[in-house]
């Protein structure tokens, strides 16, 4: 066979042309062709008799994809034209005519690239025995609660064809990021959209690999949204995935709360699939959704016709959110300036006269230039005496001398009034603008012509779906029918690459919440799919290694010599896309905020987004406190005077719902202790773990007195103060350090600055008599310890021997007949030793004692023991185990016993209320 041509001969019968395998030669002729067969013989055919097409191309060593299935039978590819023929040495296809479900892609030639880096991520998972991501910590356990096994990480990075050139990950590993074709499809925003959502869409739809950062209160979710309805109206897959299965659970509950809900699957690990199949309903199409063919079509002509008009509404909205922000600050800094710098009224309508000449705000900033220049009180020269009068309409320089001193005052006024009034005036335009240019008609109606496109293609697709019943068992192997009925899976990165059959490429991955999501699980994501859209902020808190990890991966970075893009420790996948492609990679930043009290991200934006966000969001009120605890506290990483404080006010200014409030803090063992002591309904967790979620009030404890370099961290503070919605709350204590340049220094600051420092800060309820032994009180400690050398006993001791005696047995008549005894042996309370364990026996007569021994001062009855318990000391194991013992002795002998921790509070009111109930009981 000749394989430079093949020939299509019609059949006399059917009259259908026929493939013709056995043509030896065929000769063109006027009339048409002389084709010979193998056989020898020979025929003329007219040319309407014979279809002929020559051979265009060959390519050896490709691999044949129909219907995203790989044809293992060849490995070559003749084009001629209109038809295919796959080869195999000798061995060929018959023509297959060209379609878009069939994919020739060349090999990998150079795949120690790839190879290099996949044994990286396995030895660092092999090493580790699992990837951690935990939360990040100053305490060290041996135990961590979010262990991810290797095993499912191993069995995925094993699985990977390094060969493959299709994927994400093959690009991804190449270095390279190829445009691709944007679809002639006009682009869809049913779910809404600002000036940069639209870029962030436009973007991903015509890139292969692009980035979307949405820093907090952007509309991340809202432009997921549009991404997956320009998808499903193009015909394509994607999978949404997160390390956080709330952040995917959020697009899907989006989805169905618009009526979308039946294009997701949520696969990812086996609960979540035996869910989503389990309550597998079936799908119906909303009929409301049908649109006819003539009013679809001009849905489509009024998104085209709006997109302009709209892009420029767009422009003049963000225009005027950026004045409101700037009016913000001017008053704000003219109110300072006024507080710094008080100007007597009578003087300035004094000098107001003076003026001949009306000024803006420019020509006040160029005097107080030239004022900074010249001394008011000196002879000043002609030059400056013209510049005065000419310039600025100052003739009375006489006048001027007289008020020497308040004159540059009175200048910065000027500035500032002027400068106001010039911004209110640029505001009062703009909305004109919007209002005479419909803006909020225009939006409205683009939305709506959107969303019935996107109604009506759902329902052309579903109305003509077959009713296939899906399982979990059976679904992989008919993943074809399945993917047209779901084309939106939602999946952990962990689980994306068990939930789906091998050599299935999604058309789109979109990878939410990237800060925290590791290049090992996000490799193995890109190798299921051509196309990805990272959704994140690089400002946000990164994703975790551990120490084995990190030990594994410092070892095998040099071994496998591995790019620094590729670093597992110091790259998530966001920071990893923008190391390897630098400029060539399409980012765009969601910078319109719609979330939080505009002075709660205000301090975000100046401090962490460069002033890049447009806040849209007002508000008159004051959205900061700032709790002062007179001691520093914080013992283990946690404080227990902040966790005392945090309930008092919480109690106090939020019983009305104490679920719109989340108490944050660095560490997780003072979380775990203040959930436990909050009313029901307050929550509180690790800034780590609130990332991605928000509160009406939020409440930051420092935990530390000192700032380190962990509770310092820059994306730490930035999430803490973005959880925030109305009110945002620290506490801290009163002698707490603020250095410059450090971003809690700079946080509380900025919010004493935006306030009244008066009314901003609030110093703390909560008193102990063991505030004493603190170092805030060093002299009167030192004089108190001076004044009672009598007394014995460690200085808590000694304290509450004072309060005991002095206080409450001296001046409570109900207490009268109580006296006390310190350092009173257990043997001498025990008569019977039967009900005890000999270790406890053993303890009892190794002369243990009680602190204070309360009784009745008539029959010598024991009514209460009290222990004094120093925090640093009884929180070591060893003296933990000893109060274990005592406590179960003295509960075992029908003893009531009350501790008094020296980092807690009430003393008196909590010896009060346990001798009065312990009396009860006697």
């Amino acid at each position: 066979m000749d394989y430079r041509f093949i020939v299509f001969l019609k059949n006399k019968t059917s009259l259908k042309f026929e493939y013709k395998s056995d043509v030896l030669t065929v000769v063109s002729t006027n009339a048409g062709y002389h084709i010979t067969f193998n056989s020898g013989k020979s025929y003329y055919y007219g040319a309407d008799k014979v279809q002929y097409y020559s051979l265009v191309s060959r390519r050896e060593n490709v691999r044949i994809y129909e219907n995203g299935k790989l044809n293992k039978k060849y490995n070559a590819v003749d084009d001629y034209g209109r038809y295919l023929i796959f080869r195999e040495k000798d061995s060929c296809s018959v023509p297959v005519e060209k379609n878009t479900n069939i994919e020739i892609c060349y090999l990998k030639k150079n795949i120690h690239q790839a190879k290099s880096i996949i044994n990286y991520f396995k030895d660092i998972l092999k090493e580790s025995g699992g990837a951690s991501f935990d939360i990040q910590s100053e305490e060290t356990t041996n135990e961590n609660p979010n262990q991810i096994s290797a095993e499912i990480l191993l069995k995925a990075l094993n699985e990977i064809d390094i060969e493959e050139s299709r994927s994400a990950l093959s690009n991804y590993i190449d270095g390279i990021n190829p445009a691709i074709r944007a679809s002639k499809e006009t682009l869809i925003y049913p779910f809404g959209c600002n000036e940069s959502q639209k870029l962030a869409v436009e973007t991903a739809l015509s890139n292969s690999i692009s980035i979307i950062e949405g820093p907090p209160g952007t509309g991340k979710t809202q432009t997921i949204l549009n991404i997956i309805a320009n998808l499903i109206v193009q015909n394509k897959t994607v999978a949404i995935v997160s390390n956080n299965n709330a952040a995917v659970f959020n697009v899907w509950e989006k989805l169905r709360k618009h009526g979308y809900g039946m294009v997701v699957a949520s696969l990812g690990n086996n609960d979540n699939k035996a869910s989503f199949f389990n309550n597998l309903e079936e799908q119906k199409i909303n009929q409301n959704f049908e649109v006819p063919g003539d009013r679809l079509k001009k849905a489509e002509n009024e998104i085209r016709d709006l997109d302009p008009i709209l892009t420029k509404c767009f422009q003049y909205r963000n225009k005027l959110a950026i004045l409101n922000t700037e009016l913000s600050d001017a008053e704000i800094e003219f109110s300072h300036i006024k507080a710094e710098q008080p100007l007597n009224s009578d003087i300035q309508f004094v000098l107001n006269k003076k003026l001949y000449r009306k000024w803006n705000f420019r020509t006040t900033l160029k005097l107080k230039k030239l004022l900074s220049t010249i001394d008011l009180k000196s002879k000043w020269s002609i030059i400056n005496k013209l510049r005065l009068a000419l310039q600025y309409g100052l003739f009375d320089l006489h006048g001027l001398y007289r008020y020497s001193e308040e004159f540059p005052v009175y200048v910065n006024y000027k500035f500032y009034e002027l400068y106001i009034e010039k911004i209110k005036n640029e505001i009062i335009e703009v909305e004109n603008w919007l209002a005479a240019n419909n803006e909020e008609a225009n939006l409205k109606q683009f939305i709506e012509a959107s969303k019935e496109v996107f109604d009506g293609v759902l329902f052309e697709k579903y109305n003509h779906l077959d009713k296939i019943a899906f399982n979990a068992k059976n679904y992989r192997n008919q993943f074809d029918d399945f993917i047209k009925h779901y084309p939106v899976v939602l999946s952990s990165t962990l689980s994306l690459h068990t939930s789906i059959p091998k050599e299935l490429l999604f058309d789109y991955l979109v990878i939410d919440e990237s800060s925290q999501v590791d290049i090992i699980k996000s490799a193995i994501c890109f190798s299921c799919c051509r196309n990805v859209v990272v959704v994140g902020d690089s400002m946000q808190l990164a994703h975790i290694v551990n120490k084995q990890s990190n030990a594994a991966a410092e070892q095998y970075y040099t071994k496998h010599n591995i790019s620094p893009a590729y670093d597992y420790i110091q790259q998530n996948i966001l920071n990893s896309l923008k190391s390897l492609y630098r400029d060539n990679i399409k980012s765009v930043l969601l910078k319109e905020h719609y979330r939080c009290h505009p002075a709660i991200i205000g301090f975000c934006n100046k401090k962490y987004y460069d002033k890049k966000l447009v806040i849209m969001t007002r508000a008159d009120s004051h959205p900061f406190k700032i709790i002062e605890t007179n001691i520093s506290g914080g013992k283990d990483n946690y404080n227990q005077r902040q966790i005392d404080e945090t309930d008092f006010y919480i109690r106090n200014n939020y019983a009305a719902d104490f679920k719109k409030v989340g108490i944050i803090a660095p560490y997780r063992k003072h979380v775990d202790m203040l959930q436990k002591q909050l009313p029901d309904g307050a929550e509180a967790d690790t800034i780590h773990k609130f990332q991605g979620r928000e509160k009406d009030v939020i409440i930051f404890n420092t935990v530390k007195n000192n700032i380190g370099t962990f509770i310092d961290n820059p994306n730490l503070i930035n999430v803490a103060v973005s959880r925030a919605v109305k009110e945002f709350i620290v506490v801290k204590p009163a002698a707490m350090d603020l250095p410059h340049g450090t971003n809690i220094g700079d946080m509380i600051r900025y919010m004493c600055y935006t306030g009244n420092p008066n009314e901003t800060i609030i110093k703390g309820n909560i008193c102990s008599v063991f505030d004493l032994l603190y170092k805030e009180y060093n002299k009167a400690f030192t004089s108190f310890l001076l004044s009672n050398k009598n007394i014995k006993g460690s200085a808590a001791e000694i304290i509450i021997h004072r309060l005991l005696s002095e206080k409450i047995l001296l001046n409570n008549t109900q207490f009268s007949s109580i006296d006390m005894v310190r350092e009173y042996r257990l043997s001498d309370l025990i008569r019977d030793f039967q009900p005890f364990s000999e270790d406890e026996i053993r303890f009892i007569r190794n002369n243990s004692r009680i602190d204070f021994l309360l009784y009745n001062k008539i029959d010598k009855t024991p009514v209460l023991a009290i222990e004094v318990d120093g925090v640093a000391f009884h929180s070591n194991k060893l003296q933990y185990e000893r109060d274990s013992k005592k406590n179960n002795i003295l509960e075992i002998i029908g003893l009531p016993l009350l501790r008094l921790s020296t980092d807690g509070h009430q003393e008196e009111t909590r010896i009060i209320e346990s001798l009065s109930a312990a009396m009860r009981l006697c």
